[in-house]
């Protein structure tokens, strides 16, 4: 007999167990221990005094029947598996046992290897899809190193490189093997430091239109003149920060409703809102905003003031590509439930063939969490702010809209300004008091960092960027530093290390999604 390496004990409950003397001996040579009833009731006292791993149950018996024992079972101990075991083949019994919550059902005859099938499933699927998990991993990782060895210059690979990484975030996330975490964590990190030199070397090309997937300024051309040259309704929604991998979190919410394209573009420096969210609305860079309203970027250190013109920048690009929109377009930010509730309740009055959305939770939710003790409780990693984000977008009204928005006829393009990321790392940065006080990028005059954990753009309009009174210098932040000044340099380390922040060069800044969402018909 093989060994029980796990000590799986099965219940097996039927009133006719001697005629299953062979499947039970098939049973223990794979390395179960079974243990017989031939009622519910002496099954039941078998599981209130002995510990089972799973239990076969017979649905027709003498006595308590299968379902009652089902019943009885699942209030004793609600997690142990059942699987049921039947001749009825009626689709009324078989729903009645899936809403009682039976982890498997198989119909007489039944041969052994069902059986086993259905054990190995019920009990051994987390360790075998565990052993699968680390082999394909491996060899996944062997691909990636050689791709990132290889000094891939395609942002579209790059794309997909970001893609793959997430996708087995996301598996470990569901089944952890911290080992893999933590290689796939320095495997990241190692992909990122690849990643910053191929923007450092190729930036000043990509914003003079060489690059190969859209920038922010191209995204209303690339994904909503199309549509509304033809006529398309469009809810165009920017959710402020959200990172590939929420939306990776998200997009399964939707399959039921949505048929998803799903695309991707290439913040523009700094990933920061009042650059790159002024930049998708502009259809243009930075420095042609900066030439139109010139007071958006006078003062860097004002924020709050520098996306205040979001929906005239909207109907600038609309007359330049000559569009004239139905109705005019909508333009709405959303910076809490509340005011979204009432956007939901109100959405079917709207008349416009183009809405512009706006919505700040996911931004909101990262700056405060930088200042919150229990939001860093709740939220101390990315798999947790995945999960955070995806909860909140299951149960928002901004999923109330979208199904709304579609059942009116809208085509919904859903996208980001930029992304975040964690930050551990301080570097200290020397400028004057007119310096932006941003923690991953800073706009100034005679800047001085160290060129190993950050880049110094000392002219803008290299990379498209304003030129003002205050500010001749850029830099950006590379890898997981965040910039801190000389002075209480130790105060401000510990209060930003392990935040979420933007700004900066970084896959999960820089690579973002663009989803098209229609209705399934």
């Amino acid at each position: 007999m093989k060994s029980n390496k796990n000590k799986f004990i099965i219940l097996w409950v039927d009133d006719e167990i001697g005629l299953l003397r062979s499947h039970i001996m098939f049973l223990e040579e794979k390395g179960y221990q079974i243990k017989t009833a031939t009622n519910g009731v002496d099954a039941l006292e078998i599981i209130k005094s002995t510990y089972v791993s799973a239990v076969l149950l017979d649905e027709m018996m003498d006595g308590l029947n299968g379902l009652t024992v089902l019943k009885k079972i699942k209030a004793l101990r609600p997690a142990l598996p059942v699987i049921m075991i039947t001749k009825n083949e009626e689709e009324s019994l078989m729903e009645n046992a899936i809403g009682q919550k039976i982890s498997d059902y198989l119909t007489k005859p039944i041969n052994p290897s069902q059986i086993l099938l259905s054990l190995k499933k019920n009990l051994e699927s987390r360790n075998i899809t565990r052993a699968t998990q680390a082999q394909n991993y491996m060899q996944y990782f062997t691909k990636l190193s050689q791709d990132i060895n290889m000094g891939i210059i395609s942002l579209k690979k790059w794309v997909n490189i970001h893609k793959k990484m997430i996708e087995w975030e996301m598996e470990f996330d569901d089944n952890p093997q911290y080992d893999l975490q933590n290689i796939l964590s320095e495997q990241k990190q190692s992909a990122n430091e690849e990643f910053q030199k191929l923007v450092l070397n190729n930036y000043k090309n990509w914003v003079n239109g060489n690059a190969d997937i859209p920038m922010s300024p191209d995204i209303l051309n690339t994904f909503l003149k199309p549509l509304l040259e033809n006529d398309k309704k469009v809810l165009f929604v920017v959710i402020d920060c959200m990172r590939y991998d929420q939306w990776s979190f998200i997009e399964p919410l939707l399959y039921d409703t949505f048929d998803i394209e799903l695309h991707s573009h290439l913040s523009i420096l700094p990933t920061a809102t009042p650059y790159s969210r002024n930049a998708i609305f502009a259809g243009d860079f930075p420095d042609k905003i900066n030439k139109i309203y010139p007071d958006i970027y006078a003062n860097p250190e004002i924020d709050e003031s520098m996306n205040s013109k979001e929906k005239q920048l909207l109907n600038r690009y609309l007359q330049k590509v000559h569009l004239n929109i139905k109705n005019g377009i909508k333009y709405i930010k959303i910076n809490n439930a509340e005011f979204g509730k009432q956007i939901y309740s109100k959405f079917s009055d709207y008349n416009n063939n183009l809405i512009a959305m706006v919505i700040n939770f996911v931004d909101m939710l990262t700056h405060k969490r930088s200042k919150s003790d229990i939001l860093q409780e709740i939220i101390p990693d990315e798999a947790s702010y995945r999960s955070v984000v995806k909860n909140w977008f299951k149960h928002s009204y901004i999923k109330k809209i979208f199904e709304k928005a579609a059942g009116l006829g809208f085509t919904i393009v859903v996208t980001t300004d930029h992304g975040s990321t964690n930050v551990e790392e301080g570097t200290i940065i020397k400028a004057d008091k007119t310096t932006s006080d941003n923690v991953r990028f800073k706009v100034g005059r005679n800047l001085k960092i160290d060129n190993k954990t950050a880049l110094l753009v000392k002219n803008p309009s290299d990379f498209k960027l304003p030129l003002t009174r205050v500010a001749n210098n850029f830099v950006f932040a590379k890898d997981n530093y965040f910039f801190l000044y000389p002075n209480n340099y130790r105060k401000y380390k510990s209060l930003y290390k392990s935040t979420f922040q933007h700004g900066g060069i970084s896959m999960d800044e820089m690579l973002l999604p663009v989803a098209i969402l229609n209705q399934r018909k």
